[in-house]
């Protein structure tokens, strides 16, 4: 195989490379392509003297500070946001969304993840803040109705957090869009239908948390995991709503049995999670609600625990054998 100058800098990762291109792992093109990537960031790295990771124990103080003095500023907002006038609340909200979203641009975040998280949360209260302005904005000046200003506040709150996720493209920032999304879905019904029934909120959610899943699933959502976390939680949220009606509690079921399939199929853990817990929750109120008063309820509550035990275990074993070394 032939060989870089850069990749000779890493003698104990081109031995690597030799043994798994001899074993027909990866060809030779792929193992310099490694080589010289792992030679060219360990140069990049050497060649910023000094540089250091922020310390995990600065960051978790940091965060600890910041929620500290956002929880005096709250209170001390609370006492005093009544009685300010409508157009320095409207500037304040303003100009809040504005420093926080050019604070979290103006970070440094190519090679400290720490950045990145903190740009997150920045940009996060960034959005909150402009929902805020468009609320101030719809309530004390345009006078709206409280359906209309929750649809606007949440419009706006999407809107904001659809470019600050395309830059950032963080789980943080994909979950306060998927919320924004849901807030936008659920009160346009509210103010679409009139005193609408529970379940067709529950539909709702249910519908756009299969879009976002399946968006999620190939890839045009980053990261997949928040992505089927947020869709996974949805369609069961979405199907629990549902079951004030007969049908309801049959599309519930149906739709736990989903998540749990998808999650073996895939052997995604977070799946398996997500309709475990749907399943603990769906199946005993089935039983429950249909045979009141019968030993329904804990023998559906047994053989749920029996079900997900063989699961974990066939999960266990199946990637213990995918982990053991092949037989020569």
């Amino acid at each position: 195989m032939p060989r870089s100058p850069r990749s000779q800098a890493l003698p104990e990762l081109n031995e690597q490379l030799v043994r798994w291109t001899a074993a027909a792992l990866i060809d030779p093109v792929q193992a310099r392509q490694i080589a010289e990537h792992e030679a060219a960031r360990a140069a990049s790295t050497e060649a910023i003297p000094g540089h250091r990771r922020l310390p995990l124990v600065a960051e978790v103080l940091g965060y600890v500070g910041a929620v500290v003095a956002v929880a005096a500023l709250v209170v001390a907002v609370r006492q005093f946001w009544p009685h300010v006038p409508a157009g320095v609340q409207l500037a304040f909200a303003g100009t809040v969304a504005v420093l926080l979203t050019a604070a979290g641009g103006a970070l440094r975040t190519a090679k400290e993840p720490a950045a990145v998280r903190l740009r997150s949360v920045l940009w996060l209260l960034a959005t909150g803040s402009a929902a805020a302005f468009v609320a101030i904005l719809g309530d004390r000046f345009l006078r709206m109705s409280y359906e209309d200003v929750a649809v606007i506040t949440t419009a706006a709150w999407t809107a904001c957090a659809i470019p600050l996720w395309w830059r950032g493209r963080t789980a943080l920032l994909q979950l306060s869009l998927f919320a924004g999304s849901v807030a936008v879905v659920e009160t346009s019904i509210d103010r679409i239908v009139a005193n609408a029934p529970g379940w067709e909120y529950g539909l709702g959610l249910w519908v756009l948390s299969m879009l976002w899943g399946a968006a999620a699933w190939r890839g045009y959502l980053t990261s997949r995991t928040a992505g089927l976390a947020a869709s996974g939680s949805g369609v069961i949220v979405g199907a629990i709503i549902t079951t004030d009606t007969a049908a309801g509690v049959v599309f519930a079921l149906a739709t736990v049995a989903g998540v749990l399939a998808a999650g073996i199929v895939s052997r995604r853990v977070l799946l398996l999670g997500l309709g475990a817990a749907g399943l603990i929750y769906v199946v005993p109120d089935a039983a429950g609600r249909y045979l009141p008063g019968s030993p329904a309820a804990p023998l559906a509550v047994a053989l749920v625990g029996l079900l997900l035990l063989a699961v974990a275990i066939w999960l266990a074993r199946s990637r213990a054998r995918s982990a053991s070394p092949p037989r020569p």
